[in-house]
């Protein structure tokens, strides 16, 4: 006599965002989950005593439906969740729920599923194809829930968020390949050891993940946020940086962020760069609200030119203004803004119909006459203050075609002339978009910074937000940044302790000695 043995055995877990009561609320509401999960066609309930509950399903995957009845008991002081089916499509279905809460707000369940077919002789051909069957249907509810879970995390009421989030976000990569081998050195020492080609490509392979969290980062108002460092496995080095390369991984420290319950994601580097191109890719996959920090980024832009041009005497009414990558987002946002101050402004960009299209708008806008070119060198010889905002892995413009006395923002990414070996004297380059914060940033690992107390412009922006309680898209794609935004989070980030960053150039800090030699320079020149 054949012996039926095939027991099917499906185990099945996530981390859900939500509390035990929350997602214990999800487990009971089982008359609604035809409605999101979309494996289940229909459950009801049947029944109710003190302690049993009895509901009846029927569920579908891959064309396999599948239907029974069953008995569930939960045990509150173990949070187990238990059941049995008492007659159905299998002769065995029988398991447990388990719930786990943890001190972050997140509930661990973990299914634990025993079933059979019953069915002798064919139960044997079929029983792993089953067992397959019968996983798809409880990840895909465990799925289910975790969007459930979010999308109620971002409900809004007239705008504003329901439940107050609980922090913010900020999203990174390192900036080239001596910066990864930095930080691939705090894991292994003698990573050196290892081929360049074969570390680039295990990084590339990598998806993103939650890098760190940032605990009470304290404004000096007194008020304090936490928040999440989401590493994105890219960098300028990569070979080819497309965005069906890039955009999934920005997608996933996405949904990182968002299921760690960050009221903000802000974007840095290249991840940037894709939130300004899809950012409505990213809000159509997304609920938390995330944004690209570049009016941050403006603002600590055009708070370091206007100091560098006073400590250097420099008349930003009688100035000439050079733009490198003037049509990108925060080389236009910098335009629209010192055009009302400047008395001449050059534009530069990579397209001739780019920049005449930008040309024709700032002139409608000023009422001033735009000079545009696409050659980056023309366009800094004469100038006195130059932004360089363009995206490159090569210096944008040859530093030897720059005038004496003249100032150079570099707020590009990565930095491609303020971190280049300093050969001139008689000039004031600083890296750009950078600020000065009140409490040490500190995640455990090189950021490409200077100092702790110094950060990016656009990480900065989500801290601000959080602190501000505006949880936003703020900052949300190419050509769309606002003055009164970029005054406003100027103004919110002094309430806070944050000011624009000292002067550096590369590591060096640009301090009143250095302003005192390119001054004394320019005299006796």
């Amino acid at each position: 006599m054949i012996q039926n043995t095939n027991v099917l055995k499906v185990k099945v877990s996530k981390r859900l965002p939500g509390r035990k009561r929350d997602v214990l609320a999800l487990l009971g509401d089982v008359e609604a989950l035809s409605s999101f999960v979309g494996v289940i066609k229909e459950v009801k309930r049947v029944g109710k005593d003190d302690l049993y509950t009895i509901t009846r399903w029927h569920v579908e995957v891959d064309t396999l439906p599948i239907r029974w009845e069953q008995k569930s008991l939960y045990n509150s002081a173990d949070g187990v969740l238990s059941f049995n089916s008492i007659r159905g499509d299998l002769e065995e279905f029988f398991g447990e729920w388990r719930l786990s809460e943890s001190e972050a707000g997140t509930t661990m369940l973990e299914l634990d599923l025993n079933a059979r077919l019953g069915i002798l002789f064919f139960e044997n051909v079929v029983s792993r194809e089953l067992e397959a069957r019968l996983r798809k249907i409880f990840t895909t509810l465990l799925e289910a829930f975790e969007e459930r879970l979010i999308n109620r995390r971002y409900e809004r009421d007239q705008g504003q968020l329901k439940k107050k989030p609980k922090g913010f976000a900020v999203m990174g990569h390192p900036y080239n390949f001596q910066h990864l081998m930095k930080i691939f050195e705090v894991f292994k020492p003698n990573i050196h050891e290892l081929s360049p080609d074969f570390l680039m490509k295990i990084f590339e392979l990598a998806p993103s993940y939650k890098g760190a969290d940032i605990h009470g980062f304290k404004s000096k108002t007194g008020a304090t946020v936490d928040g999440y460092f989401v590493m994105c496995p890219i960098i300028p080095d990569m070979a080819v940086l497309t965005p069906d390369v890039v955009l999934p991984k920005v997608l996933e420290g996405c949904r990182i962020a968002e299921r760690l319950g960050a009221g903000v994601l802000a974007l840095g580097g290249f991840t940037s760069i894709v939130g300004e191109r899809f950012l409505q890719v990213l809000k159509s996959r997304v609920k938390m609200p995330i944004t690209t920090g570049n009016t941050f980024t403006v603002a600590m832009t055009l708070a370091g030119v206007r100091k560098a041009a006073a400590l250097l005497n420099v008349d930003m009414k009688n100035a000439r203004v050079a733009i490198i990558g003037g049509t990108g987002d925060i080389g236009s946002a910098c335009a629209r803004i010192l055009v009302k101050e400047v008395k001449e402004i050059v534009i530069t960009g990579r397209t001739l119909s780019n920049l005449g299209k930008f040309k024709e708008e700032l002139s409608a806008e000023s009422g001033r006459e735009i000079e545009v070119s696409t050659d980056n060198n023309q366009a800094a010889r004469g100038a006195d203050i130059i932004i360089a905002a363009a995206s490159s892995t090569e210096p944008v413009v040859d530093i030897d075609n720059i005038k004496a006395g003249a100032i150079v923002c570099d707020v590009g990414y990565p930095k491609n002339i303020s971190y280049h070996s300093r050969h001139r004297e008689d000039l004031l380059v600083f890296s750009g978009g950078l600020c000065q914060v009140p409490t040490e940033f500190d995640i455990g690992i090189d950021v490409g910074l200077p100092s702790p107390k110094i950060l990016y412009g656009c990480w900065a922006e989500a801290i601000i937000l959080s602190l501000e309680e505006r949880f936003e898209n703020f900052s949300e794609g190419k050509g769309l940044i606002k003055q009164e935004n970029v005054e406003w989070i100027y103004k919110a980030a002094l309430k806070h302790g944050f000011d624009v960053a000292p002067f550096y150039w590369g590591n060096k800090m640009m301090g009143e000695k250095a302003i005192d030699e390119i001054q004394n320079r320019l005299k006796s020149a």
